[in-house]
């Protein structure tokens, strides 16, 4: 009975969807109309998280903080992806009226330079056609592009924006960037997420091993092949899983960032361990000061990711080849004594030297 009801009420409730979100639209429009005359330097944000992945709210949490530090007094608007891309309202025009060129675009971080879904792409490809002049920044990137016709139509694209920083998030990124993007700035940049790392602390007792792993396209191995793993572990410690993703609404978890991912780190802080197939999962665990197993994905964003904590947090993050490597790498780190305490890192040497390579590539062609 309840499946007929849910499949009668379905079309009104995506008509309400629809409804709801015209009216975000014509009011994010609206606050444009309004901005139009600020003469004022102004700070655009765009691509703001719109789903309750806390691993890409967390990159929106870092970058809000980022841009109060660095561009204290300055006022910042923000909108998210699918009003930027959305044409009904007039939304580019609207921005071409307030758009001066002391200001600044900010570009969301994470697996948004592709063409295996969502919009963000095109919001980048669309705001840099119309405003290839703009002082932009790109956080950091993962590229990956199936067709080579999409590739080739992001690199004409990306290319007019001579005043871009375009920051990748990998070894690989980096790569695909310097080829694709020739007439731009590239620079290979951690994820901002890294910057929150050795800036929490944690007292409570620890035991048990948290899994935290995605159930998307991206997944190499099936749940069958987690499952048992986790059944070969609870002979070691008792095991838990999670994802990154929150049964909480997005626009909730939008009003108070801090709140929610403070709770998913504390969470982390109270395990051993951490295995995952989540590079969110992995910085997290990292943040939470505890040990993490990284488990591989169908693509380079975790594996190369992980490269970053070569040489700087050894002892806590390891990259396993298999699963049965997940068990041995397991057994060696229950065994190890560890402090749960790991030094900031990555805030220090790139996120707080950021708006000084901005400033500095736009100084240099007279922007500034």
């Amino acid at each position: 009975m309840n499946n007929i009801i849910k499949k009668i009420l379905r079309p009104f409730y995506y008509k309400y969807l629809t409804i709801k979100k015209n009216i975000q639209l014509h009011a994010d429009t609206v606050r444009l109309c309004q901005i139009s005359g600020e003469h004022s330097p102004k700070v655009f944000y765009f691509g703001i998280t719109e789903h309750s992945n806390m691993g890409d709210m967390a990159q929106c949490y870092c970058i809000r903080s980022w841009i109060t530090e660095n561009f204290n007094g300055i006022k910042v608007y923000e909108f998210a992806a699918s009003t930027v891309v959305d044409d009904r309202f007039g939304f580019l025009d609207k921005l071409e009226k307030c758009l001066i060129p002391e200001d600044i675009i900010v570009f969301q971080s994470g697996y948004t330079t592709q063409d295996l879904g969502g919009v963000h792409e095109l919001m980048h490809r669309i705001v840099i056609d119309r405003f290839p002049n703009a002082r932009i920044i790109m956080m950091p990137q993962t590229i990956f592009f199936k067709s080579q016709e999409r590739r080739k139509l992001t690199s004409i694209s990306y290319n007019q924006a001579k005043n871009m920083l375009f920051l990748a998030r990998d070894r690989v990124s980096y790569g695909m960037a310097l080829e694709m993007f020739p007439n731009i700035m590239v620079r290979q940049f951690p994820d901002i997420v890294t910057s929150l790392i050795g800036t929490y602390s944690f007292s409570n007792p620890r035991s048990g091993i948290l899994f935290c792993c995605r159930n998307d396209s991206e997944k190499l191995y099936s749940d069958d092949e987690i499952t048992a793993l986790r059944s070969r572990l609870e002979l070691l410690q008792k095991t838990e899983y999670t994802d990154t993703t929150i049964s909480v609404d997005f626009k909730i978890i939008q009003k108070d960032i801090k709140h929610y991912l403070e709770l998913e780190i504390g969470r982390y802080a109270h395990y051993k361990l951490i295995i995952t197939d989540r590079y969110h999962g992995t910085i997290f665990s990292l943040i939470a000061n505890t040990p993490v197993i990284v488990i591989k994905t169908n693509d380079h964003k975790v594996t190369t990711g992980v490269e970053w904590f070569d040489g700087v947090y050894d002892g806590y993050v390891y990259l396993a080849d298999s699963l049965d490597d997940v068990y041995l790498l397991a057994e060696q780190v229950l065994k190890r004594g560890f402090k749960y305490s790991l030094k900031p890192y990555f805030k220090k040497e790139y996120y707080d030297n950021l708006q000084d390579l901005a400033y500095r590539f736009w100084r240099g062609k007279n922007l500034v």
